[in-house]
């Protein structure tokens, strides 16, 4: 990114650029700087000091003044410090105490410089340091506020309290900011604009903003385009970089590391995103990164913004090693001189790109240029207005420590002038070297450049000699093979490995011919839990038949390979690979020898294209409205293994194509990402810069083949390219674990056996390297609380809308570029679990989940619906284990889906027996009803009223009948006859006579048991007694 010559330009207007100012000493005082403060005039009488004491390593200077006056002093450390800078030394800055409050910034920056001094000479990496990179300190640019800052105030955030400059304003929200309105540059505050002039112009590399109050280090972007509040992750385009810069200060540092230093501090490694942490407009950090060459980072040191000067000592000792080793990391990545070819001088003012990653440098006025990065393989573009842009492949940084710089110079031709060599033409020569201008050897390196976007791949430096001799043990054919053929081929395969090989038929074809798969493991026919699984397709077009061929050839490779050869026997020990030379066999047996463009056996034996046949997320049309035999087959294939990367072999360009094929709109031209479209692209190129002449981009030929398509380093976006609707690698990633990328290896989609051997020799090492790339990102597995395998759990990047699934054992993938990445594992029924991992440049980085199972849920309760305490419930044919209910009857059994028999029993109720069924697609709530057990005496409750009443009834039945019994014997005696006509007279005559007595006796019933005629009988009797 070249200056913005506007702004620096308007800042010149309106202040003086770069005040240079000398000062002699004006006391001969001598300060204990170790541990104590030192307010503004004792700060500039020490910089003096330290200056008269160590002319030829101290230069001091004033970049301007404050609001009230006060100078804004630098200390410039390096060894010669009054000479020229030499060509290609680069310039570090520390900047601190932009809040005047927050002071142990200010502090250390004074002890750094007398540590630096005072060892230079005698400590060789002091020595170094200051040897080969120039140091500069600005101990404050808000001198006012911290003259009116009080030590102990570990809080203070008002205009009292020295936060803010003498006008009351917050310097880090003062400078201009991406993704704010522009200011008019007058409207900021004067040490903002010192400190910009300062940064503008002067081609700082690295820096660091020193700060208080927690102890992290953070890094850009420190806002985001949403302003959320905080928890909104702002990357910028190296985002890695930056990670890796803060995290090296981070792990020097005594506690930093530890994340947790200061109360309710929970920082993952002890660094953050800025803006996840806190959204903050108008900072100094992000400024650096966007408007200059400088990356900077914002260090927070200390609990307390203002400590006590009895904790300085010791904040020295915590952040001494963080300090040096951060000023080191300066020297890591490119650099380098631009020049023109003709007249050998510096260009100013020329870009340097590196491919992916979009984010330039520019050059000094002395040509020079500096560009961080991180290890890995890279291709780099140098360009400037008037000359033809050059490019540089395979320019290797072999580590992040700095201590071996690589040196890329470059000799730009003018437009229409006389041509120099370039990377561009056959002739061309690197200029690549260390800073021992020692030439890299990169006969053996992959070109894998890093990308764009939010996290990056480096690349890898591969040690696989891939030379053309020896690749096979046997003789080796390089011809066509018809189906009949190809079948002996793969049978023979299969017969002379055993033990690694099984050839299996995924289905048939519309014309019964078998769709063959070759499987290559030194488990074939077995999943092994924790191995991925990887597959190349070739021949989905009939006619497009070098795939087929090339198929053929690497299962051989692989296989006399093993054993001798230990990359690839590494590979086939630790992946289990899936060839599939030909998915349309009947297409093939149509096609014609030489075909360059025509449709001749393209489509299958229903001359439906079998990659338009997929079903589709953009549409459904006449192509893909119904599945044809083929494609339900590799579908079925697809989903029933853990496939996590492949690639789909074609003919007839010379590219690498990736996802998505189709877009919204249904038109070409039009890009359609992906949520993983910077891993694609990263996929894309590890196939096409491995390959001899894809990463070149060219058109083909006139004689054969499209022409007028340039592939910028040989790869494309499908949709970007054309659109279509219905392709197989769009299916793979939406309906899959597999990221799939469609490989275009010739112009001519039906070559000449003549040029079999030739392709073999271009793609041989991009099908090794390919594949390789199965093994990179994050891997593990996922389990519950009792250790069993989770099979479909759900693996969840956070910021990339894009799931991956476990397999059967528990086992999952996920492709990720390096970087930190926030990964939560979770499915329905289970709880979830969330890691914060960082994925490195080698294998995949190994992160196990253990989630709980929620399984199946709910109460039992009673006939009133009350929980139900302490009851038990038996799983019938799983374990011996019992599951018993908490106080509110609540209950919680991790099982996986399927039916199951419960055994449920509870003091004082009556053992229950349920069938359950238990789905992951909905929530496995339920309620278990249980009846009380009312039995008394081992008979139930109703049993029992029944023979009690019916006992008491009894009882009461017979205790009436012998009462009457008893008391017709005791009446028997006074009883009563039923008298017939003739008696009632002589009764009527008894009566008149007025007779007081009736002969009882003589008149009695014996037949009447009448209770009413017993009890008048017995008061008559009464009453004639």
């Amino acid at each position: 990114m070249s200056f913005n010559n506007k702004m620096f330009d308007l800042i010149v207007t309106t202040y003086v650029l770069n005040l240079l100012v000398s000062y002699s000493s004006t006391s001969t005082v001598t300060i204990d700087v170790d541990k104590h403060y030192l307010k503004h005039n004792q700060l500039i009488d020490y910089m003096n000091e330290l200056h008269q004491k160590y002319p030829n390593l101290v230069q001091l200077s004033s970049i301007g003044k404050s609001v009230q006056h006060r100078d804004l002093m630098t200390i410039k450390v390096t060894n010669n410090v009054s000479q020229v800078r030499p060509l290609l030394k680069p310039m570090f800055k520390y900047v601190a105490n932009i809040h005047g409050n927050e002071a142990l910034g200010r502090h250390l920056m004074l002890v750094l410089a007398k540590y630096l001094c005072e060892n230079y000479g005698s400590d060789k990496r002091v020595t170094k340091i200051l040897d080969t990179t120039e140091v500069h300190l600005l101990p404050s640019v808000n001198p006012d506020g911290f003259e009116s800052a009080k030590e102990g105030d570990c809080y203070g955030a008002t205009r009292q309290s020295g936060r803010q400059n003498a006008n009351n304003v917050d310097l880090n929200r003062d400078f201009p900011d991406q993704f704010m309105k522009p200011e008019a540059i007058g409207q900021r505050q004067p040490e903002t604009l010192a400190a910009m002039t300062w940064i503008v112009s002067n081609p700082f590399v690295l820096s660091a903003n020193l700060h208080g109050g927690l102890v992290v280090a953070s890094y850009p972007y420190d806002d985001s385009r949403s302003h959320a509040i905080s928890g909104h992750k702002s990357p910028t385009p190296d985002n890695t970089l930056f990670e890796h810069l803060a995290i090296t200060y981070s792990q020097k540092h005594k506690t930093m590391k530890n994340g947790s230093v200061c109360l309710d501090d929970s920082f993952t490694n002890g660094i953050t995103n800025g803006a996840e942490w806190y959204d903050v407009s108008g900072g100094m950090q992000d400024f650096n990164y966007v408007h200059s060459n400088c990356f900077e980072i914002t260090l927070e040191l200390s609990c307390c913004k203002y400590p006590h000067e009895s904790e300085l000592p010791n904040e020295w000792l915590n952040n001494k090693e963080s300090l040096l080793t951060y000023i080191e990391n300066t020297q890591m990545g490119v650099k380098g001189i631009i020049r023109d070819s003709l007249t050998d001088k510096p260009l100013e003012g020329a870009v340097i790109n590196i491919a992916g990653i979009d984010h330039n440098v520019s050059t000094t006025n002395r040509g020079e240029y500096w560009r961080l990065a991180m290890p890995g393989v890279y291709i780099i573009t140098a360009s400037a207005t008037g000359y033809e842009p050059m490019i540089k492949k395979d320019v290797v940084i072999k580590d992040s420590s700095g201590t071996n710089p690589v040196v890329v110079d470059f000799k730009l031709n003018p437009i229409g002038g006389i041509r120099y060599p370039s990377e561009n033409t056959p002739e061309s020569e690197a200029e690549v070297s260390d800073d021992n201008h020692r030439k890299l050897d990169q006969s053996s390196t992959t070109s894998v450049a890093p990308l764009e976007g939010q996290h990056r791949d480096y690349g890898f430096v591969s040690g696989h000699n891939l030379t053309e001799t020896n690749d096979f043990l046997t003789k080796t054919d390089y011809k066509h093979h018809n189906y009949t053929e190809l079948k002996e081929y793969l049978q023979k395969l299969n017969a002379k490995y055993p033990q690694m090989t099984r050839l299996y038929s995924i289905g048939k074809s519309i014309d019964d011919r078998d769709l063959y798969v070759l499987e290559i493991s030194v488990k074939p026919g077995i999943h092994r839990p924790g191995v991925p699984e990887f597959k190349y397709v070739a021949n989905m077009h009939g006619n497009e038949v070098i795939g087929r061929e090339l198929v053929l050839l690497f299962a051989k490779y692989l296989l006399e390979n093993y054993g001798s050869d230990d990359k690839i026997t590494n590979l086939v020990n630790t992946t289990r690979i899936h060839l599939m030379p030909t998915m349309n066999p009947d297409g093939y047996e149509r096609s014609l020898l030489g075909d360059c463009s025509s449709g001749y056996g393209r489509g299958n034996a229903h001359r439906v294209d079998l990659n338009r046949n997929f079903p589709d997320q953009y549409m459904t049309y006449k192509e893909n409205r119904v599945q044809e035999k083929e494609t339900l087959a590799v579908m079925k294939w697809i989903q029933s293994l853990p496939f996590v990367l492949s690639a789909n072999l074609h003919g007839g360009s010379l590219v690498a194509n990736y996802p998505y094929d189709g877009n919204v709109e249904q038109r070409n031209g039009i890009y359609s990402k992906t949520p993983d479209d910077v891993l694609f692209k990263h996929l894309a190129l590890v196939y096409s810069l491995n390959h001899a002449t894809m990463h070149l981009g060219k058109s083909c030929p006139k004689d054969c083949g499209i022409m007028n398509e340039n592939f910028t380093y040989g790869i494309t976006n499908g949709a970007k390219w054309y659109a279509l609707y219905g392709g197989m690698q769009d299916w793979n990633y939406l309906h899959s674990n597999c990221f799939e990328i469609t490989l275009e290896l010739g112009c001519r989609k039906y070559p000449y056996e003549s040029d079999i051997k030739m392709f073999w020799n271009q793609n041989k090492k991009p099908l090794v390297t390919f594949m390789e790339e199965v093994h990179k990102g994050v891997k593990g597995f996922i389990v519950d609380t009792d250790g069993k395998p989770v099979p479909n759990a759900t693996i969840r990047v956070e910021g990339i809308a894009h799931d991956v699934q476990s397999a059967t054992d528990g086992d999952y993938w996920r492709l990720l570029l390096p970087g930190f990445y926030q990964i939560t594992a979770f499915k329905k029924g289970f709880g979830s679990q969330t890691q914060k991992i960082r994925v490195t440049y080698g294998l995949a980085t190994q992160t196990n989940f253990t989630i709980v199972n929620d399984g199946i849920h709910g109460r039992v309760v009673d006939e009133n619906g009350l929980g139900i305490s302490n009851a038990n419930i038996y799983i019938e044919n799983i374990d011996h284990k019992v599951y018993t209910t908490d106080s509110d009857g609540n209950y919680r059994i991790p099982l996986f889906d399927g039916k199951y028999v419960f055994n449920i029993d509870a003091d004082g109720y009556w053992p229950s027996t349920k069938m359950v069924t238990i789905s992951t697609d909905r929530d496995n709530l339920f309620v278990i009803d249980m009846l009380s057990d009312t039995r008394i005496a081992g008979i139930p409750r109703s049993v029992f009223v029944i023979i009690c009443g019916s006992a008491m009834l009894t009882v009461l039945v017979v205790s009436l009948c012998v009462y009457n019994i008893l008391m017709q014997q005791k009446y028997k005696k006074k009883g009563f006859q039923r008298i017939g006509d003739d008696d009632e007279e002589e009764l009527e005559e008894k009566a008149s006579n007025d007779k007081p007595y009736i002969d009882v006796k003589k008149y009695k019933d014996v037949s009447s048991s009448s209770e009413d005629e017993l009890y008048n009988v017995h008061q008559w009797d009464k009453n004639q007694l």
